[in-house]
């Protein structure tokens, strides 16, 4: 059994995180190129917010159509097949978007620009358990989405200094090519000598996923999470540049700074949930804090206090997701023979959150009131705690009580 486990933790598990967490990068990357060319996007596509609101949705849009079916294909086929095909797409998406002169035209090409990120996330559970323990499943969850937070930061806080918008779309279609050669050379499915799950029919993996409460559970917090995340990033750089004054660079800046701080919070939130050692009190309590940072922060005025605050709400707003993404790994009935098809429910679930909730719920209620706006995303992050009641405990401490449960049982 040490053997084993000895074999399975192989130095070569970093190169896989590291190259998972480039493949990552490009999809947010590409996404939060958008906020800060709001106001040029806008009037060149004839749309409304609530239309921009869809643009930044589109990344996610075409992970809602593919999720589910891309986690049951990744247990049949393997990961690195599934999103080689989608960083195919991705650099097809991210390029062309500078020809698009109307919304559907650019609105195709950015469901395309996110396809590979969809993709990966989805099946980042089954990838990372056949390289990591359980136990570390939380955080290297965490480590991998400070990739996707950091492209967000950057996306935002630089795009506005590119000369023009095809020289910022072709840059990242170009970073996308050299992401997918990195990843056709390094990505692998699992360490050299690990056994070779089960193969199974493709239905049979999601009928056994769909049966687990927990999953359905952690995907309905998911929901929440990137309902209430996309409308608060999505249109932060530009209610700063409207109600504050300040320049498009200026906006950009402070808009980056709620990303910034996710970088931080994705990473560093499974480990304070790991230190406390119990997920429900923090996924309560962190929604809650979440919720109200989402309220206040970008209401102070301008200067070190609204720093301080952006990059706070965007810690507490991303300290939750990568606990729910690393669930099907950890949850008794799923494991790694069917974590792809957890996981595409879990993500699933998450991106039409991120579509619907800030496109057709708090866009049209809010118009173009931002508090209303903001506290409507409040809301919607305060609500996770209601689905987070009712998960199983699968804390650090939860999960090494039931490590030890069988030797018990055994000796009844």
């Amino acid at each position: 059994m040490k053997d084993a486990e000895t074999q399975v933790l192989s130095p070569y598990r970093w190169v896989i995180v590291a190259v998972s967490m480039l493949a990552g990068f490009i999809g947010s990357y590409a996404q939060f190129q958008l906020p800060p060319l709001a106001y040029k996007l806008m009037p060149a596509l004839d749309i409304s917010a609530s239309e921009f609101a869809a643009l930044m949705g589109g990344p996610l849009t075409g992970s809602l159509f593919i999720c589910l079916i891309s986690g049951t294909l990744a247990d049949r086929y393997g990961v690195k097949n599934v999103v080689t095909v989608g960083l195919i797409l991705s650099v097809i998406g991210c390029t062309f978007r500078y020809a698009a002169t109307s919304f559907w035209p650019f609105f195709f090409l950015t469901v395309l620009a996110g396809i590979a990120s969809g993709l990966l996330v989805t099946n980042l559970a089954k990838l990372f358990g056949a390289w990591f323990p359980q136990q570390q499943m939380g955080t290297v969850m965490g480590l991998f989405m400070t990739s996707p937070m950091l492209a967000g930061f950057v996306g935002t806080a630089t795009t506005a200094l590119f000369p023009s918008e095809k020289s910022a779309f072709i840059f990242s279609g170009a970073a996308c090519f050299v992401i997918l050669i990195v990843w056709l050379l390094l990505a692998r499915n699992k360490p050299e000598g690990a056994p070779d799950l089960p193969v199974l029919p493709i239905t049979r993996y999601l009928r056994e996923a769909a049966r687990s409460r927990a999953i359905w559970l952690a995907g309905i917090c998911a929901f929440l999470v990137m309902g209430a995340m996309m409308t608060f990033t999505s249109f932060l750089p530009n209610v700063l540049q409207d109600f504050r004054g300040i320049s498009p660079v200026q906006a950009g800046f402070y808009g980056s700074l709620a990303t910034l701080g996710g970088v931080f919070g994705s990473f560093l939130g499974p480990v304070v949930c790991s230190r406390i050692g119990y997920m429900k009190p923090y996924l309560i309590f962190v929604s809650l804090l979440g919720a109200a940072s989402a309220i206040w922060s970008w209401q102070l005025p301008v200067g070190p206090a609204i720093v301080i605050a952006l990059m706070a709400a965007g810690f507490l707003m991303s300290a939750i997701l990568p606990l729910l993404l690393s669930l099907p790994m950890l949850v008794r009935e799923i494991g790694p023979v069917y974590a792809g098809s957890a996981g595409g429910i879990i993500t699933t679930l998450q991106v039409f959150g991120g579509i619907v909730v800030p496109t057709f719920i708090i866009t049209p209620l809010a118009g173009l009131n931002a508090t209303l706006l903001f506290g409507l995303a409040a809301v919607c992050y305060g609500l996770i705690l209601i689905p987070a009641l009712f998960l199983p405990e699968l804390g650090a401490r939860a999960l090494a009580a039931e490590a030890k449960a069988p030797v018990t049982a055994s000796t009844v």
